[in-house]
């Protein structure tokens, strides 16, 4: 388009609904310590602002919109006949949001409630810490739902300039995937392109990667037992190595047959939860082994998982690799199923640099991904590493 918005159209006839997906680029990323938070109110006020959603569910369908890290996603589902209805509503919200004064007050006060939550569940609170101790200053190290200062201090002016600086069409990348007409489409395209241009908004990726060793241990009277997370850093996802980590994340943490799990809960007994996560961003991203364990057990937990971390694959077999690959091929393809999922599969490799088709060369490369490939992915392992615990 002319506005600078990319479009994707996935047609998919022999299904009875379709899905518009869209990403602005810049979530969190976007934020500072001073308006921490603004995605996340702007996201739920936005939506239970609008009309649509009031007509939406009568007629089988969905609207939602989220802030991530580097995005803020926004998904509307509907049963194909019904568009006539509810594309009206749809184009009102996108080309002239409002977020109405009793529900910005409203989700204001829920969101502050859900931060003096979370501040009190150790599990989120050692979660959002290990983030600021992993990422500094940069803004991956902010929570998503923001903190009572910065939440608080947030106005309905800060809704309105959000939504003018978000909804601009060089950072928008637009999927439709499902039973849509033509006619349907450039009806669809025409809301968009009544968007203006707007300003390319480019993330910072300095001072996202770890530079040396670092421990921090904070206590919680309210922990019935210690959290442990380590971090070391990992590829953004338009690295080569982006799908080897995948498959390292699920081979060290990610179920019963996990190596975490034989060693850590199985022989050791040390805990009932334990797993990793590698997140997908746009700058460097977490390898994340994490577990809740006894205090006295720490210092064999730490120890045990950076050495497995490092000496996995000495002993990967090519059958443990191919069950862990199957498995994760297996979920991917579920889930993939639905129009949303293909829509937002399109969006994301769109703006991570690999095209919008990606998700098939993605599954393809999956499947034949070797040991030398994870080998050589397993190099992160070699880095400095970020260790918090909450105890």
């Amino acid at each position: 388009m002319e506005n600078g918005v990319r479009v994707i159209e996935i047609k998919r006839p022999y299904t009875n609904t379709m899905s518009i997906v869209f990403f602005v680029k810049g979530g969190t990323i976007r934020e500072t310590e001073k308006n921490n938070g603004l995605g996340d109110l702007f996201t739920s006020a936005w939506v239970k602002s609008s009309e649509l959603l009031k007509q939406v569910e009568f007629y089988g369908g969905s609207i939602s919109a989220s802030a991530s890290s580097d995005f803020m996603e926004v998904s509307f589902s509907i049963p194909s006949d019904k568009f006539d209805k509810l594309i009206g509503f749809y184009s009102t919200m996108l080309n002239n949001p409002v977020v109405d004064s009793e529900v910005f007050k409203r989700e204001k006060n829920l969101l502050k409630e859900a931060i003096i939550s979370a501040e009190d569940n150790p599990s989120s609170r050692s979660f959002n810490n290990f983030n600021k101790a992993t990422y500094g200053s940069h803004p991956y190290g902010l929570p998503s739902e923001g903190t009572l200062k910065s939440v608080e201090s947030l106005t309905e002016a800060d809704m309105k300039a959000y939504a003018k600086e978000m909804f601009a069409g060089k950072n928008i990348t637009l999927a439709v995937a499902g039973n849509f007409t033509d006619d349907q489409m450039g009806r669809i395209r025409a809301i968009f392109a009544a968007l203006p241009a707007g300003k390319e908004y480019v993330p910072s990726c300095e001072g996202s990667e770890i530079t040396k060793d670092s421990r921090i241990e904070e206590k919680d009277k309210n922990a019935k037992q210690a959290k442990l997370y380590i971090g070391y850093t990992a590829p953004d996802a338009g690295d080569k190595d982006y799908p080897s980590i995948k498959v390292i994340a699920d081979i060290l943490g990610g179920g019963m047959s996990s190596r975490y799990f034989n060693e850590l809960r199985k022989d050791k007994g040390y805990a009932y939860s334990v797993g990793s996560a590698y997140g997908s961003k746009l700058c460097r991203s977490r390898f994340m082994s994490y577990i809740g364990l006894n205090s006295e057990n720490i210092p064999d937990a730490v120890e045990s998982i950076d050495r497995i971390n490092r000496t996995f694959i000495e002993t990967l077999t090519d059958e443990e690799l191919e069950a862990v690959k199957n498995y994760m091929l297996g979920k991917i393809l579920t889930e993939s199923q639905t129009n949303s999922k293909q829509a937002w599969y399109a969006c994301f490799f769109e703006n991570v640099g690999l095209s919008s088709s990606y998700f098939e060369n993605y599954i393809d490369v999956l499947r034949h991904i070797t040991k030398e490939d994870i080998k050589r992915a397993s190099r992160i392992f070699e880095g400095p590493k970020t260790v918090y615990i909450l105890n």
